[in-house]
C-alpha cells in the first residue's frame, strides 16, 4: 500500500470494515441457502429443526455469492484507490461510495429474496406483485448503483491520469 494520509488511512480501514461484514453477511445468506434447501436448520448434533425459510434458493444462493463478491468488490477497489494517488476529497468520496455500494447491494440482495417481483421495481413485473419488500431492494438497488458508478467514474478518472 501507498503511504496513505492518517485520514485516508481512516478512510481505508472503515471501507475494509464494512466489506468484512458485508462478506459476512453473504456467508450468512449461504447459511440460509442450506436451510432453504433443507427445508429445516440443521446444525449437528442439536436436533434438526424443521422449518419453512422465506425467500427462494435461487434467491440465497444470488444473497450468498452477491455478498461474498460486494465484499471483495470493496477490498480490491478500496486498494486499489490507494494506488490512483487520488486528492484527499476524491479518496474520501470514494470510500463513502464503496460503504453504500455494498451496504446497498446488500439490501437488495437480502429484500429482493422476500420480494415476489425479485425487487426488479416498485411496481408488479412478469415475476410478481408489488410489495414493501420489492419497494426496499429497487430503492436501495438502484440508489445505491448510482454511487457505484460515481466511485467508477472517480477511480477510472484517476487511472487514465496515470497513462
Amino acid at each position: 500500500m501507498t503511504d496513505l494520509s492518517t485520514q485516508n488511512s481512516a478512510y481505508f480501514h472503515r471501507v475494509a470494515l464494512h466489506a468484512i461484514i458485508v462478506l459476512s453477511i453473504g456467508l450468512i445468506a449461504g447459511l440460509m441457502l442450506t436451510f432453504s434447501l433443507l427445508d429445516a436448520v440443521n446444525l449437528w448434533p442439536l436436533p434438526v429443526w424443521e422449518v419453512s425459510i422465506p425467500g427462494s434458493n435461487r434467491g440465497w444462493a444470488t444473497a450468498h455469492v452477491g455478498g461474498i463478491l460486494n465484499g471483495i468488490m470493496l477490498i480490491a477497489l478500496i486498494h486499489l484507490a490507494t494506488k490512483l494517488e487520488l486528492s484527499e476529497q476524491d479518496f474520501r468520496l470514494s470510500s463513502s461510495s464503496l460503504i453504500i455500494t455494498g451496504w446497498a447491494n446488500t439490501i437488495f440482495y437480502w429484500a429482493g429474496n422476500l420480494a415476489p417481483n425479485r425487487g426488479l421495481s416498485v411496481d408488479d413485473t412478469l415475476y410478481g406483485s408489488a410489495d414493501i419488500w420489492g419497494a426496499i431492494a429497487f430503492l436501495s438497488g438502484g440508489g445505491g448503483m448510482f454511487f457505484t458508478f460515481f466511485v467508477m467514474y472517480l477511480l477510472g478518472r484517476a487511472a487514465s491520469r496515470k497513462c
